[in-house]
């Protein structure tokens, strides 16, 4: 059996890897135009009136140029959509499932690595690790409908099957520190035996941070705390700042020439003319847009300063978070070592800056293999897990990461006091490796149907013993058929790749009920 596949399906570019040889490195597994120019455009055409086919890269070409004259039924960046659940596009008869467009370019990825595959003449492989924003890690219905997604896709007659879930910065650090403990030239190698990264990744939609420690070779590498800029913040990744640049040139074409865009395919004009800019402004100081108005191509210069002027909100939200990470790092004396960058827009000089600015020579900063760290970690990962077997000459000897828990985790019960609103009481606490069982709690069931309410505090990195369901983030209620009047143990376990698990035990017959996260999906969309 080969080693899975690491997707990273990012909101820009998509990546696909395999690790043959777990004592070397991740390959990339897409034609090598697209792994040369930093993987798939991501951007999905949904084909009107049904929504079917969704295409992504077909006839080699991507859906952005096969589509251009189409622009209103492209959707791009759909991973930062997947909480609005469906989309609605003109002149498609009903809306679209956001999973069902993520699973489309999954889909695609695979069936690109079929094609290499073939071309080694090796069997294609169909087990997947699935990476993530980290904000994602504590939202299990979406994680759920994730792979749900995937998994009903098929590549060649061939289902796909998720077998890892892990955090984009997670994966990051994997590919960074293993390379760096085993790979790298001896004279740059790690030689302690404890190396702390913060990761700073800075995709095309998200942005998402992470600390993780290589020990002592041989011992996995330790997770100790992801987070991201959702729930509640703005979202920054690179294409809010390919927006500020296209508003902009849109200024510009209004002061200066009168020219507003009449139709969509005009602005996507313009949309292209601003990713270019933003790209070119990372190696120079300035650039230029041009864009056609009637016969002629009129210019919009633009200089890096004025757009480092005009993304500095959209950063210092970023270095606000690594902060905040950073300091909860040291209150649990966890000593930072270096800060990796990852992520296309990482390389924008901007990033640098600001956090030299901010700690100064403090950490050593790297820039590390922005477009393919995720996919090559993930690789890496899929290849640590149970079942997968490899012929290259280094056996996996023990998982290579241990993930703690961000959050605490309970259940709702009635308030000791009497108040009706009743409190969550937290049984799995934050800082526990995953997977990690609960202690048992009693609960007496007064009807034939018990419904066990199942929490996760909001603050993160606290050890919490209780508190009121405002302060808690409901993740899922799951029933029971019980008999009335009997006393049961409710166990809840919280998995290493993000599922929930509640197990109901009878205290009387001993009779076992399991339910979870993904049981509860199914529920839903049945």
């Amino acid at each position: 059996m080969s080693n899975g596949l690491g997707c990273d399906i990012g909101n820009g570019y998509g990546y696909v890897s395999i690790l043959e040889d777990p004592g070397g490195d991740a390959m990339p597994l897409l034609p090598d135009g697209l792994a040369e120019s930093g993987g798939m455009p991501t951007t999905a055409y949904v084909t009107p009136p049904y929504a079917n086919p969704i295409v992504v890269y077909e006839r080699g070409r991507p859906a952005e140029d096969l589509y251009q004259r189409d622009p209103q039924r492209l959707v791009s960046a759909v991973k930062t959509r997947l909480r609005e659940k469906n989309i609605r596009l003109p002149g498609v008869e009903a809306e679209v499932s956001a999973a069902k467009i993520y699973a489309a370019i999954v889909r695609t990825l695979v069936s690109l690595s079929d094609e290499e595959r073939r071309l080694q003449h090796q069997e294609p492989v169909r087990d997947i690790v699935l990476t993530f924003p980290a904000a994602f890690s504590d939202d299990a219905l979406v994680l759920e409908e994730m792979q749900r997604s995937v998994e009903a896709e098929a590549v060649n007659g061939q289902k796909i099957h998720v077998v890892g879930r892990l955090p984009e910065p997670a994966a990051v650090a994997i590919d960074y520190l293993y390379y760096m403990q085993h790979i790298a030239p001896e004279d740059v190698r790690i030689t302690q035996d404890h190396f702390t990264v913060l990761v700073y990744d800075l995709g095309h939609g998200t942005f998402d941070t992470a600390v993780v420690t290589a020990r002592s070779k041989g011992e996995p590498f330790q997770l100790y705390r992801k987070d991201g800029l959702q729930d509640g913040l703005q979202d920054v990744g690179g294409r809010d700042f390919d927006k500020l640049i296209y508003d902009y040139i849109l200024n510009e074409l209004k002061e200066k020439y009168g020219y507003i865009p009449g139709n969509e395919q005009a602005r996507e004009r313009i949309r292209k003319e601003a990713v270019k800019v933003k790209h070119e402004l990372t190696e120079s100081d300035t650039s230029e847009a041009g864009i056609q108005i009637g016969d002629d191509v009129e210019y919009v210069k633009l200089t890096r300063e004025q757009f480092e002027r005009m993304g500095a909100d959209l950063i210092n939200q970023t270095l606000e978070l690594v902060y905040s990470v950073l300091e909860d790092a040291e209150d649990r004396g966890i000593s930072i070592d270096g800060i990796v960058l990852s992520g296309g827009a990482s390389k924008m000089p901007m990033v640098r800056e600001g956090l030299e600015k901010l700690f100064g020579d403090k950490y050593p900063i790297t820039l590390y293999r922005p477009e393919t760290a995720v996919s090559f970690g993930a690789a890496r990962y899929a290849a640590s897990l149970p079942g997968n077997a490899t012929d290259g000459p280094v056996q996996p000897t023990a998982p290579i990461l241990e993930q703690l828990t961000d959050c605490c985790y309970g259940i709702w019960q009635e308030a000791e006091d009497g108040r009706l609103e009743g409190e969550v009481r937290f049984v799995v606490q934050s800082g526990q490796k995953r997977p990690v069982t609960s202690e048992p709690v009693l609960i007496r069931s007064e009807r034939a149907r018990l419904s066990v309410q199942l929490y996760r505090s909001r603050v993160k990195n606290k050890k919490l013993a209780a508190a009121p369901t405002g302060e808690c983030a409901n993740i899922l209620d799951i029933p029971f058929d019980v008999t009335r009047g009997r006393d049961y143990q409710v166990q809840i376990t919280v998995e290493e790749d993000y599922r929930v698990c509640v197990e109901l035990r009878d205290t009387k017959t001993g009779a076992v009920q399991r339910k979870s996260t993904t049981d509860l999906l199914e529920t839903l969309l049945r």
